[in-house]
């Protein structure tokens, strides 16, 4: 009975393995996520751009990106078999502030209201609360609404603080948003420096 657990264990890891791969972020950690995400950065993105796929939605989604990192140093990952504006996004910020339980909402409500000033949009927020992960974070806190900037998009996004860096990894999604939440929570699980 040992035998058979620990070869269907085994079996399970393997199987699992060979649907995700792992991705070295520019902002110098790694992380796994499924392997239908495709990592762009201003250090790649012309490369995949100049071969990627001939598919013009796919070629849609590589433009958008391009525009997106010409104005901001940021990294973005897509799954080309999801909707064609799904998205994942990382961006750093040299910062050192602490949120905890008691202040969480607050800082919910706080990073709305600069949403609200640029888009001009009210949502209200659908969650707010600490998290767990990544494990080593002096703090992490997880947030979703509607998004500020384009009605039918959810925001869903963990922020935390490691090494007086903030880290923001948000997703961005029009469908699949619990598929995408699952992948934005694995991929927070699976951060290594």
């Amino acid at each position: 009975m040992k035998i058979i657990l620990t070869t269907i264990i085994a079996l399970l890891l393997t199987i699992n393995s060979t649907f995700s791969k792992n991705f070295n972020s520019k902002f110098l950690f790694t992380f796994t996520l499924h392997d239908e995400y495709e990592l762009f950065n201003s250090i790649n993105l012309f490369d995949i751009y100049n071969s990627s796929n001939k598919d013009p939605l796919i070629k849609k989604q590589i433009n958008l990106s391009r525009e997106k990192l010409k104005k901001q140093n940021i990294e973005l990952l897509y799954n080309f078999s999801s909707h064609l504006l799904n998205n994942i996004s990382i961006l750093v910020f040299n910062e050192s502030y602490k949120i905890n339980k008691k202040n969480v909402l607050k800082q919910c409500k706080k990073i709305l209201k600069i949403e609200r000033k640029i888009s001009k949009r009210k949502v209200d927020i659908k969650e707010c609360r600490m998290h767990n992960e990544p494990y080593f974070a002096d703090w992490s806190m997880y947030r979703e609404n509607e998004s500020s900037y384009k009605k039918g998009v959810t925001t869903q996004q963990i922020i935390f603080l490691y090494k007086k860096k903030e880290y923001v990894i948000t997703s961005g999604c029009w469908e699949k948003c619990e598929k995408t939440k699952k992948d934005l929570f694995s991929m927070i699980e699976s951060i290594k420096f």
